[in-house]
C-alpha cells in the first residue's frame, strides 16, 4: 500500500469525535447544531449500509465490509514520518487522528479511496476514527467543513451504535429472523416517521 503515501490527491475529512459530537461552533463563534431532520437521514442511511452488508451476520467485521467496498485501510504506523506529518499539514481540521484520501491506483489508474488512522488508540476508538472517515465517504463529501464533521461525527455514532447492540442483544439478527430484512431498516424509518408527526 505504499503507492498511496506520495500520491495523495485530495484530504476529505479528518477527525475523532469529541466532546461536542453533534454540535460545535463555526469560525466565526456562532453554535452549528445538527438539524434533528439530517440526523435522521445520517441514521437512515448508517443502518442501510449495516442491513446491506449484514451486520446482523455472525462474522460481521466493520473492516472487511469497508474493504470489500474498495476502500483501503491504512494504520499511521505504516507510514512513513514525512508523509505522515504531510497529512498534519494539509488538515484543515484539528484533529489528526484519521484522514480520508483519493489515490490513483498504480495498476488501474483509478481514483481509489483510502482511510487512514492512527493505530495508536484503541481498539474502540480507532472504530470510531475509521467509522467517521468512512461516514465522509458514504455521504460523498469532497471537501472539509464544520457540517461535514459533524456529520460524520453523527454516522459514526449511529454506525457504533447499530454495531454495539447487534453485539451485546441481536437486534437485527431477531428482527430479521422474526419478520425479515425489509422490516429491520423500515421499522425505523416508520418510528422516525412517528415521531415528526407527533
Amino acid at each position: 500500500m505504499e503507492e498511496a503515501e506520495n500520491c495523495s490527491e485530495q484530504n476529505i475529512g479528518n477527525g475523532i469525535p469529541g466532546n461536542t459530537t453533534l454540535k460545535t461552533t463555526m469560525q466565526d463563534g456562532t453554535p452549528y447544531v445538527l438539524p434533528p431532520w439530517r440526523i435522521n437521514e445520517i441514521v437512515l442511511l448508517a443502518m442501510e449500509t449495516l442491513s446491506e452488508q449484514e451486520y446482523y451476520k455472525d462474522d460481521f467485521d466493520y473492516k472487511k465490509m469497508i474493504t470489500d467496498m474498495g476502500i483501503k485501510l491504512k494504520k499511521f504506523s505504516s507510514f512513513s514520518p514525512e508523509n505522515l506529518e504531510k497529512f498534519t499539514n494539509i488538515s484543515l481540521s484539528l484533529w489528526n487522528e484519521g484522514v480520508c484520501l483519493v489515490f490513483p491506483d498504480t495498476e488501474s489508474g483509478e481514483q481509489r479511496r483510502m482511510i487512514a488512522y492512527n493505530d495508536k488508540r484503541n481498539a474502540s476508538e480507532c472504530m470510531q476514527i475509521i467509522l467517521h472517515e468512512f461516514g465522509h465517504i458514504k455521504m460523498q463529501h469532497t471537501e472539509q467543513s464544520i457540517s461535514g464533521e459533524v456529520e460524520a461525527t453523527c454516522f459514526a455514532l449511529a454506525m457504533s451504535v447499530f454495531i454495539m447492540l447487534e453485539q451485546q442483544f441481536h437486534v437485527g439478527k431477531t428482527v430479521v429472523n422474526t419478520i425479515g430484512k425489509p422490516f429491520l431498516v423500515q421499522g425505523i424509518k416508520d418510528a422516525m416517521n412517528k415521531k415528526e408527526v407527533a
